[in-house]
């Protein structure tokens, strides 16, 4: 009995729950952007996208034992309260559910449900070990996670601006995890980037893509699309901390400072979320009806 309520626990654990609210809120964030109504549809976008970045977190973790016994020994495979199969079993099960799920949306929809999951089967498969490679998988994915909930909005070209942001914010934050994790790749055979280039090269490329996002941060506000509100917010508690990550990469962190920049972002990523919560205000898109 004890053994069933472990692993039951580490089910849910397996899919970083923490994670997965923030695609959530990215779907939300998405439609905010491109004024999609509150109704079924966004729901449904929601769930769906709850589900492939949960079943994408756990095939990462099916292919990643090894890796995961260095880098991260308190994860449920390493520690032995989930088996592989049962890792890969319940991987399964929330891809394909989360694909089933956008069947109930327009093609455009479907095609990034379908696009997202096999990516991200891609990356834990292959592309991980593949320098550069799989962290733009990576990124392309949690910008796409924006233009899923904007589709459906009578704007959806306004959901373009949070998806480039969010695709150069977490390249940045990629590049700096795998300095982080150099270590366990190296032992587990990943030839990442960090492995491949070195750590100087990879950290000095997650600056420049979090300085391109600072500057870019502005343009949403220059064409129009977001006001004064989201500008404030994001000057004052996106752009500074880019700033500060940058610098340090360039600096170069060691492994542990990497780590620790990586989750300053993961932080500073919901602020940015809230500078577009913020300008559009709730609840938007009234025309919708739950």
């Amino acid at each position: 009995m004890k053994r069933a309520a472990r692993t039951l626990v580490a089910l849910c654990e397996i899919v970083r729950p923490g994670n997965v609210l923030i695609a959530a809120l990215s779907v939300i964030v998405g439609a905010m952007s491109a004024y999609t109504p509150i109704g079924y549809p966004l729901l449904v976008a929601m769930a769906s996208a709850a589900l492939i970045s949960a079943g994408g977190y756990v095939i990462n973790d099916v292919f990643d034992v090894e890796i995961d016994r260095i880098n991260r020994p308190d994860r449920p495979i390493p520690r032995g309260d989930v088996t592989p199969i049962a890792a890969t079993l319940w991987a399964a099960t929330l891809l394909v559910s989360g694909v089933a799920l956008s069947h109930l949306l327009g093609w455009p929809e479907r095609a990034i449900a379908f696009g997202a999951a096999a990516g991200l089967v891609a990356y834990a498969a292959k592309l991980k070990r593949t320098p550069l490679a799989g962290n733009l998988v990576v990124a392309a994915i949690s910008g796409l996670t924006f233009l899923y909930g904007g589709l459906g909005g009578t704007h959806p070209v306004m959901s373009l601006a949070p998806a480039m942001l969010a695709g150069g914010y977490h390249l940045g934050r990629e590049l700096l995890k795998v300095v982080a994790d150099e270590e366990g790749d190296t032992a587990g055979g990943a030839t990442t980037a960090s492995v491949a280039f070195g750590p100087t090269v990879t950290a000095r490329l997650a600056a420049i893509a979090l300085v391109a996002v600072i500057l870019a941060s502005l343009a949403p506000f220059v064409w129009g699309w977001f006001g004064s509100r989201y500008l404030i917010t994001v000057m004052v508690g996106v752009d500074p901390i880019l700033g500060y990550v940058a610098w340090r990469a360039i600096r170069v962190p060691d492994r542990s400072e990497a780590a620790q920049l990586a989750v300053l972002l993961k932080w500073d990523m919901l602020v940015g979320l809230l500078a577009i919560g913020w300008d559009r205000g709730l609840p938007w898109g009234l025309t919708g009806q739950l």
